[in-house]
């Protein structure tokens, strides 16, 4: 089957504009469903140069007669192909800031789906071109104040953010995390995306064995929950960086806390991003900025071989005597 898409403005009727992790989308459609799925982003908007990017969504239910498939990418310099599960189509150009899709009419207005793929996708590939860095760490909040997880993957990230969770932080983000500076102060923000959490986890929060795993995008079956909704967990869409923690798994009981150093914190972040083309030189010094900022906070490594509940409650009485000697 051969399928050509008009992008093109009479093709596209439909248009609004909306915010998502710090950045500022203006999207045209032909489609009703995708514009009510926008709402919950949409705001006011002063002039088209203030968009951080565009988005041409193109609805076609002849997509939904395609067998589906998992999600697929392929790079091309400054172009990014991917196809995505329910038989979407998008290309990202990191040069224009232009988001180009075609998708079935099941996905049009799918929450899940723009919750956590093509939105998270979106800002992840464009979000250093528009001044964001996406960070791969969890974000906690208490009381304005963020606190960023990083680890290596399978650390055990997620599993402490919804320990922490469980203990009066608020959760930004579980996984990535979205940095930007804004009036000289950097912001973190979260896209309100399901947190995973592995089916062992489950001996640590009880209550997830009310609910079913099922296979993650990366083909890893997870918890995939809704943490406000499903899990009873405070959530808050941003936060200001305070502090950095590294976590190390370890076999040995018991957890340690020691001070981490600025330049090992910006040699973690530099080495998990993403890499970029020679368009974007701008765009990755503008990032490394970002993050030599970012490792001007104070920093910990924290090893643990304790339960997350325990390291939890190590991290909220590290940090709230931290609080009362700068106080």
């Amino acid at each position: 089957m051969t399928l050509t898409f008009q992008f093109c403005p009479e093709a596209l009727p439909f248009h609004t504009d909306f915010r998502v992790a710090g950045t500022q989308c203006h999207l045209s459609t032909n489609s009703h469903e995708i514009l009510a799925v926008a709402a919950r982003w949409r705001t006011a908007t002063a002039h088209p140069a203030a968009h951080s990017f565009r988005m041409e969504i193109l609805v076609d239910p002849a997509l939904d007669s395609i067998a589906d498939s998992r999600a697929h990418f392929r790079g091309l310099r400054h172009l990014v192909f991917a196809s995505l599960p329910r038989n979407s189509f998008v290309v990202f150009d990191l040069v224009r800031r232009h988001v180009r899709g075609a998708l079935s009419a099941h996905v049009a207005s799918n929450d899940t789906f723009w919750n956590t793929l093509l939105l998270p996708i979106t800002v992840g590939i464009l979000g250093t071109t528009m001044g964001v860095a996406p960070l791969h760490c969890a974000c906690l909040d208490r009381d304005g104040d963020a606190l960023l997880v990083a680890g290596v993957s399978g650390a055990g990230k997620s599993t402490l953010a919804a320990a922490l969770a469980h203990q009066g932080f608020a959760l930004v983000s579980d996984d990535w995390t979205y940095v930007s500076q804004e009036s000289q102060r950097l912001t973190a923000y979260g896209l309100s995306v399901p947190i995973k959490l592995l089916p062992d986890t489950a001996r640590f929060f009880p209550k997830l064995l009310e609910f079913t795993p099922e296979a993650a995008l990366n083909g890893e079956l997870a918890y995939v929950m809704d943490a406000r909704n499903s899990l009873g967990l405070a959530v808050r869409e941003s936060s200001r960086p305070r502090w950095i923690f590294f976590l190390e798994r370890t076999s040995a009981p018991g957890c340690q806390i020691r001070p981490s150093r600025p330049e090992f914190v910006r040699q973690f972040f530099e080495r998990s991003a993403e890499k970029l083309p020679t368009e974007l030189a701008d765009a990755k010094a503008s990032r490394s900025r970002l993050i030599q900022k970012l490792a001007e906070c104070p920093s910990w490594i924290i090893r643990t071989g304790a339960s997350p509940r325990v390291t939890a409650a190590l991290v909220g009485r590290f940090l709230s005597e931290v609080q009362d000697g700068a106080a």
